[in-house]
């Protein structure tokens, strides 16, 4: 009889035989499932009290998945309230997560116990419908409660912080290397085109670091008009890009580059790229494009920002200024305008209540009559 299957088993087949749509997702699922090891680990966790914890081997990785029974239902909703609950202190720890990437680690998870329970791996006593039920329910109750996103304050200063931004002191003097110093002002004004192009568009961080030079024509940079990109977002759903108040920028850093465009394998010419020796010319990596982000808003003294946080600063922005939600939606990439309205058009009920009072039922004519029959 074969050894029962334990946790870090299924996590390795997971990763590798997952069927999932691009090394990204692989690595954030990865991710994911880490965290969740690390969350059964953790005996200060809410879900230190499930049976689970208590019939744990050595490590969490060599428990016997036949290990969960009913009574582990509550293991989603737990993992979720550990990953919003504060940090240890270690480094390693980045908790508090924000609740948009406990929805991606969730969803990583969850799609890895779909992938256990088709395999037959999870014991029959185990009812992961109720463990989803329980968890999703839970999470949009405390949506309605907590309202749409709120973008990070002062979120805009990040926009232009590299703007003014002076060369360091190495680059200055009689000795400084014209080649570096030309190097650093190419990846200033990079940096400038770049924040720009995720504030105004709201686009995905992917999304942006997928154009090309050739989705912004010469001659569509001289004009003071929107220029639309067609990106691929979420699920191969195909939506546009919006640029104007970011195109000078944009053009800015396009002629800076001059000689130095350089088409990639494919063919194309990536907008933003890396100026590093070691990856010159090569694709902008997401990875870099959070650095940018938060170098800015460190050095701003803004805490933790990331490129996401401007896709939710600019549906706020186009929001507040009175724009419907089927055009919020259309800006977005959203499929429905039911997922722009559960994100962000939550009402105050206090604006309801006004509804009701101010806009009150029709009044007859006063010289109106009634017959008896009418009554």
């Amino acid at each position: 009889m074969p050894a029962p299957m334990t946790f870090g088993q299924a996590r390795d087949s997971y990763v590798q035989r997952a069927t999932l749509k691009s090394r990204h997702t692989v690595a954030s699922y990865e991710r994911a499932i880490s965290l969740f090891i690390r969350f059964l680990s953790d005996t200060g966790a809410p879900g230190s009290i499930l049976p689970i914890t208590r019939a744990r081997s050595t490590t969490v990785a060599d428990t016997p998945l036949s290990a969960l029974s009913e009574a582990d239902s509550p293991i989603l909703l737990y993992f979720a309230q550990w990953l919003l609950s504060p940090g240890s202190g270690d480094s390693d720890d980045k908790r508090p997560y924000q609740p948009t990437t406990v929805q991606l680690r969730l969803a990583g998870v969850q799609s890895w116990f779909q992938f256990m329970d088709d395999h037959g791996w999870l014991p029959a006593g185990f009812p992961l419908a109720k463990a989803r039920r329980i968890v999703r329910d839970e999470l949009r109750g405390q949506s309605r409660q907590s309202g749409p996103p709120e973008p990070p304050l002062n979120i805009e200063e990040v926009i232009y912080f590299y703007d003014d931004l002076k060369p360091p002191r190495r680059l200055t003097g009689p000795d400084a290397s014209t080649e570096q110093h030309e190097r650093w002002e190419l990846t200033r004004l990079r940096n400038c085109a770049l924040l720009r192009a995720l504030a105004e568009s709201g686009g995905r961080v992917s999304e942006v670091l997928s154009l090309n030079l050739d989705d912004f024509p010469e001659r569509f940079l001289q004009r003071d008009d929107v220029l639309r990109v067609a990106v691929r977002g979420k699920g191969g759903h195909t939506y546009h890009l919006r640029f104007h108040d970011a195109l000078p920028a944009i053009r800015a850093y396009i002629e800076r580059r001059g000689a130095a465009l350089r088409a990639t394998r494919a063919g194309k010419i990536p907008l933003f790229v890396s100026h590093d020796p070691r990856f010159d010319g090569a694709r902008m990596s997401r990875v870099v494009a959070w650095r940018i982000v938060q170098r800015a808003a460190r050095a701003l003294g803004l805490g933790n920002i990331t490129p996401h946080d401007f896709r939710h600063w600019r549906a706020t922005q186009l929001l507040n200024a009175g724009y419907p939600l089927d055009v919020v939606q259309d800006y977005l990439g959203h499929r429905s305008v039911e997922t722009t309205r559960s994100y962000y058009a939550h009402t105050d009920p206090l604006r309801v209540d006004d509804a009701a009072r101010n806009v009150g039922l029709p009044r007859l004519p006063e010289d109106t009559t009634r017959s008896e029959d009418s009554r």
